[in-house]
């Protein structure tokens, strides 16, 4: 391995909503020189063994065993990373599951909103068992039936919270998701917290509620906002956490691996943390 190399400790695949295969991000990274990436589906690791098996084949790449799972406090959609859990761990399972099943019911609910609103569309029926459902999908129907060019343009027309064919979405409290993933013997790192509407949301989580770490590193975070986490991550004693957030979705950034860096040492303690 070089000295530092590129890193990558957030994706999505397509058992969440993403549009690669676990398989295809583990190739496409390894091929932008990346020699660490976690596979962070939301509600889901059901695709980490198919990556980690690809990983295994090319032989130049590792990959973290991690999830995304929603939550929900105040106003704001929190999200929770979790790295290095063990998943065989039946309560969180049980609860991704739960969860899943969830945005099936929500999903049939913004379909029927939107047809009520002159949009009809089919979104592929997902496997509760596989695949997260979320706006994404739903956006992606839209875009390609025609009604609108951009994902971004469904989500201000129609999808965004409070939109027209917004359903709110079951969700966790941070406190219970934090819990589950320290069960599973993993560790919860706060996911982009400059993406929180309430600014002062993130710190206050970070002080009442037991993360591990925080992502300090995130597009939806400028330079002055990286600072800003970095220095309270030193603070709180907290890991510091980094990725691209990457779904292969033409127009949202990145819309490449490898744009967006992250370096092995700026999140050295998620990756090697045991």
């Amino acid at each position: 391995m070089m000295n530092n190399p590129l890193v990558d400790l957030h994706m999505h695949s397509t058992f969440s909503d993403g549009r690669y295969t676990p398989t295809q991000l583990v190739e496409v990274a390894a091929a932008k020189g990346i020699a660490v990436l976690a596979l962070t589906d939301h509600d889901s690791w059901n695709g980490v063994a198919e990556a980690q098996a690809a990983a295994a084949r090319l032989g130049n790449i590792r990959v973290l065993t991690g999830v995304e799972l929603g939550t929900q406090c105040e106003n704001d959609s929190v999200h929770i990373l979790g790295y290095h859990v063990n998943m065989s761990c039946e309560p969180l399972h049980a609860k991704m599951d739960e969860m899943r099943h969830g945005r099936e019911l929500r999903l049939t609910r913004m379909l029927a909103k939107l047809d009520g609103l002159g949009y009809h569309i089919e979104v592929e029926a997902c496997d509760p068992k596989n695949r997260a459902v979320g706006r994404p999908h739903v956006a992606k129907a839209l875009v390609a039936a025609g009604y609108f060019n951009t994902v971004q343009e469904v989500f201000d027309a129609l999808l965004h919270r409070g939109g027209p064919a917004y359903v709110p979405q079951p969700k966790l409290a941070p406190e219970e998701a934090v819990q589950l993933i320290h069960e599973a013997g993993g560790i919860a790192v706060l996911a982009h917290p400059s993406e929180l509407s309430d600014g002062t949301l993130p710190e206050r989580l970070l002080r009442a509620v037991p993360f591990d770490g925080v992502e300090v590193y995130h597009p939806s975070a400028d330079k002055k906002a990286q600072a800003k986490w970095l220095q309270l991550a030193q603070e709180l004693q907290l890991l510091v956490g980094g990725g691209s957030d990457f779904h292969a979705i033409p127009d949202r950034y990145p819309t490449e691996l490898g744009v967006w860096q992250v370096h092995y040492e700026d999140v050295k303690g998620v990756i090697e943390w045991k």
